[in-house]
């Protein structure tokens, strides 16, 4: 790891201008593999919308609902506005400000020094006090313009627009990275659905077993221990079945919650899970990760912290301003006469001596900021590559558990038909019938769960890699 960040840290101190692609991975990580190989389905274009190669309808219309009505996303949008405005506040310092004002008031003095109405308090005569009444209005227009002798307005420019292109690749990812979480849960309900499906059919068989015990127990065949074992596995299999189906109802309660239609509890999935998956090419190019939207918005995030420190360094210096205004102050009916005009312009000279070193400090700050957002991409950058590679090996395990639980399946329906049929002609013992049904259903179970675990690794993948692209080698 050490060695890997001294590395990024020699690529980072001589880039300096910013890049819609991170920086080369190869050229930072030597022994980062130039490709991955992978035995997957060969198809080299992928859909950006990548869902739609589940070929599942419902599935998309869950997620179009999921993109125009989900309130994370919506407060996402609004925060990549605001970072679009402040990007345009730190562009406004470069240019000159100019502002005008206008005002206008009236006055009233008399002899006596104070209001009229309280004259005969002390024994004045209306007629004896002499009021005058003076009106004035006031136009003036001013500008100040700090000249950027040192670059300081220009680094701040740079580094806010840096921080807005930051947010709005961090809210791609962020709408990337929901969107999955979204199909994931929808494939979550597909399982549970199936899972509530397998106990209902395996409390009906408990259900035929305890049946047919209760018909035996009733000619005196078998004792009453053995029909209440079977009672206790029929009451067994129905708790399980009312689990399965809260856990049902909580998913469908949370996916409802996600499209803002809560409480209505009604979405429509599909009964199985999809057999497309979206493809992975044969042959993955390992800098395929400077693609990911998180990466990107890293990257922006340590050009716009080298650039503050730039800024805060330029603090130190001296700054001159510009400064200029023209009005006027009379009566209003002397307010457009030239004669009662005024005009002023100067340059102001400010160059810090003594603030309790404020500046010095705003400067460690603004260094230490760039070494954490550069530590911030190392660390965002090697685990884009962990998660690829981690993704590629979970992606071909969950295909071959995926593979043996179909294999199981088929022997333990086998296996449970002959013990069932054994049962009915007295052959076979309760428990045997028993243990060959739960296995039955525990593998139907298993099955249900690797199936969405393909599918969530499929989608884990996916987005590791930055979502869908065209990629020709």
């Amino acid at each position: 790891m050490g060695k890997y960040a001294i590395k990024l840290l020699l690529i980072l101190l001589v880039t300096s201008c910013a890049s819609k692609k991170a920086i080369e991975p190869e050229s930072i990580v030597s022994n980062i593999p130039e490709d991955w190989s992978i035995i997957t389905p060969v198809t080299i274009n992928i859909s950006d919308i990548w869902w739609n190669e589940f070929q599942d309808e419902k599935l998309n219309q869950f997620l179009n609902q999921f993109l125009e009505q989900n309130i994370n996303l919506e407060q996402a949008m609004l925060n990549t506005r605001v970072a679009k405005q402040v990007s345009v506040i730190s562009t406004s310092n470069v240019f000159p400000s100019i502002a005008i004002s206008a005002s206008g008031s009236e006055s009233e003095q008399n002899t006596a020094g104070f209001p009229s109405i309280f004259s005969s308090f002390f024994g004045n005569q209306d007629d004896e006090i002499t009021t005058f009444t003076q009106e004035n209005y006031n136009l003036s227009l001013s500008t100040q313009w700090e000249i950027d002798l040192w670059g300081k307005m220009r680094q701040g420019r740079l580094a806010g627009k840096q921080q807005y292109l930051s947010a709005k690749y961090n809210y791609t990812y962020y709408q990337f990275s929901l969107t999955s979480e979204a199909t994931k849960l929808y494939f979550s309900i597909i399982e549970a659905k199936q899972l509530t499906e397998n106990a209902e059919q395996k409390y009906n068989n408990a259900k035929i077993i305890f049946d047919l015990y209760t018909s035996r127990y009733d000619k005196g065949v078998i004792s009453l221990k053995a029909l209440q074992q079977s009672e206790m596995i029929l009451n067994l299999a129905k708790s399980d079945l009312e689990n399965k189906k809260s856990i049902a109802t909580s998913l469908v309660r949370q996916g409802k919650v996600l499209i803002k239609e809560y409480p209505n509890l009604t979405l429509d999935t599909g009964k199985d899970f999809p057999q497309s998956l979206p493809n992975i090419p044969q042959v993955l190019p390992a800098d395929i990760v400077k693609r990911r939207p998180d990466l990107i918005a890293s990257q922006y995030n340590l050009l716009a912290s080298k650039a503050l420190n730039k800024q805060a360094m330029r603090s130190l210096y001296p700054s001159f301003s510009l400064v200029g205004s023209t009005g006027a102050s009379s009566n209003v009916q002397d307010l457009l006469n030239d004669d009662f005009s005024v005009w002023s312009n100067g340059v102001n000279l400010f160059a810090p001596i003594f603030n309790a070193g404020k500046l010095i400090a705003n400067k460690k700050i603004a260094k230490t900021n760039q070494e954490i957002a550069m530590l911030d991409f190392v660390n965002n950058l090697l685990t884009a590559y962990k998660e690829v590679e981690s993704g590629l090996e979970f992606d071909q395990s969950a295909q071959l558990s995926l593979n043996l639980l179909k294999s199981n399946i088929a022997l333990s329906e086998s296996m449970y038909n002959t013990t069932f049929d054994e049962f009915t002609r007295g052959v076979a013992s309760i428990e045997e019938v028993i243990n060959a049904n739960n296995a039955l259903f525990d593998n139907k179970n298993m099955l249900a769960s690797a199936e969405r675990i393909r599918i969530e690794q499929r989608i884990n993948l996916i987005l590791s890699l930055g979502g869908g692209f065209n990629y020709k080698r």
